[in-house]
């Protein structure tokens, strides 16, 4: 199971991944908090503010149907970017009670019984605020999921998952994007931006998997997604090959042990 905030997260951070373990067989539930409202509209387009969140739900749908996992959504609003007003929306995920989220997630991990749940890193990728509270809850669910003193709407059984991840992108990898998008684009919107902030420190990472293969499956899911623009569009196929081929994961929970390198969510399991 893995946990993100908008459509088009998935494919973006985890499409490899998804279309791998799709692939090889196991049941690969994708849940998205948001329908992403406050997302920009692509040129050429057919979509507007107001029915940006039934646009871009569809192109989820799409995008699972390419990648082969099965989808679960819950109803709050996009919050935005961090110190925007649709942060004070009191729809915007956000705004939800802590406990109120915890538990809704609860009830999706003791339905479908995941061995390993997979969402952001603490900082969200970048410090979206909706990135790093889905992180946050799905951390606290994880552990509650199994407390049979925990009560959750749904009144099942409780289910301890057995692996949790953070997932993120290498700071090294966000580096030689913003390199190489500097030298495609010299006058560009990222140009002010310090790669030494986003991402996660590559030395974080204990897991890495391998996924070339699923690299064009990430892409196409990723091209679903056509209300959002994404500056990696503009790079050349052997550029996505080589930086996509593989995945980076954090081991949470269990504690890794010092110098620990996995190559498979299911180790150990």
């Amino acid at each position: 199971m893995m946990a993100f905030a908008h459509p088009d997260d998935e494919p973006h951070l985890a499409g490899s991944t998804i279309a791998r373990y799709a692939a090889e067989g196991a049941d690969v539930i994708v849940v998205i908090i948001t329908r992403g409202e406050a997302g920009e509209i692509a040129p050429g387009v057919d979509a507007t503010p107001e029915n940006l969140g039934e646009v871009r739900e569809a192109e989820l749908r799409a995008s699972m149907k390419v990648t082969g996992a099965s989808l679960e959504m819950l109803e709050y609003r996009d919050s935005g970017m961090a110190g925007t007003p649709e942060n004070e929306d009191p729809r915007a995920f956000v705004q939800a009670p802590e406990s109120q989220v915890v538990a809704e997630l609860v009830d999706l991990m003791r339905k479908h019984r995941p061995q390993v749940e997979v969402t952001f890193d603490e900082n969200g990728g970048y410090g979206h605020p909706d990135h790093i509270f889905i992180s946050k809850t799905t951390t606290i669910a994880f552990k509650e999921s199994g407390n049979s003193s925990f009560e959750s709407p749904g009144g099942m059984e409780p289910w301890s998952p057995l692996k949790l991840y953070y997932m993120g992108f290498p700071r090294s990898r966000i580096k030689r994007f913003v390199e190489e998008y500097r030298k495609m684009k010299p006058d560009n919107e990222i140009s002010e931006i310090d790669p030494e902030t986003l991402g996660v420190p590559d030395e974080m990472f204990t897991t890495q998997l391998e996924v070339a293969q699923y690299v064009p499956v990430r892409r196409e899911a990723a091209a679903q997604h056509r209300s959002q623009g994404s500056p990696f569009d503009m790079f050349p196929e052997a550029m996505h090959e080589d930086v996509f081929s593989i995945d980076h994961l954090i081991l949470v929970d269990p504690p890794p042990a010092p110098g620990l390198s996995e190559t498979d969510l299911f180790e150990g399991i």
